[in-house]
């Protein structure tokens, strides 16, 4: 059996390679053709991820701008959150068929701290999630945003719509930066944890946002 373990360098996604590059004028892309790779390569900033990842709009403009000024440099909520879904992953075991993107993504919110921990931990299977078997009574608003997100960007359902993100009151500023950062999960896999506060990121800056996460 053949295991391909190449991974893309930062030399080998250089934006002079790429054909949507002209010498006097640079990247004449409107969008990356090569971010997935760019990401994996660890040279793609997190202004970077969302502006090319998400919609534009005006009503979740601003509080995507305060996400790209205070991003702590790591997708991670804290160390708590990281060690719960590398607990989770190794419980599970690896499964082709069951460990997609999506899967992970769900994952990331799922285990993001303790108290939602717990009441989801039943809902890991060999198959996949089985969101039926959560414990929801008495669950925080916070966690309940968390949790439904989960279940969108694995079940592929929209009940929480770009409406409420732009809403401080339902969707809180907490919250937010997870399913955004689960969101890039969703998309680029578990290379999106190699996503970076780079140099050139500025931190005053009002995002232009653009693509289509849903895509």
């Amino acid at each position: 059996m053949y295991i391909n373990t190449f991974k893309y360098r930062p030399e080998d996604v250089s934006c002079k390679l790429c054909t949507e590059y002209v010498k006097k004028l640079g990247c004449t892309a409107l969008r990356c053709p090569w971010l997935a790779e760019r990401i994996e390569a660890g040279v793609v900033g997190y202004r970077e991820a969302i502006t090319e990842t998400f919609p534009h709009d005006r009503r979740l403009s601003p509080r995507f701008s305060l996400l790209i000024k205070h991003f702590p440099g790591s997708l991670w909520g804290n160390v708590q959150h990281q060690r719960r879904m590398e607990f989770v992953r190794a419980v599970q075991k690896y499964r082709r068929s069951r460990d997609t993107s999506a899967y992970y993504a769900a994952m990331y919110l799922l285990t993001a701290n303790d108290d939602i921990y717990r009441r989801t931990a039943n809902c890991f299977c060999r198959h996949g999630i089985e969101f039926g078997y959560a414990a929801l009574k008495n669950i925080s608003p916070h966690n309940y945003a968390l949790f439904m997100a989960a279940r969108d960007l694995y079940e592929k359902t929209e009940s929480i719509t770009m409406a409420d993100l732009a809403e401080p009151e339902i969707i809180d500023p907490e919250a937010l930066r997870l399913i955004v950062n689960a969101t890039l999960i969703a998309r680029y896999g578990l290379a999106a944890f190699q996503i970076r506060k780079t140099k050139s990121q500025p931190s005053e800056a009002v995002v232009i946002l653009r693509g289509d996460a849903t895509e």
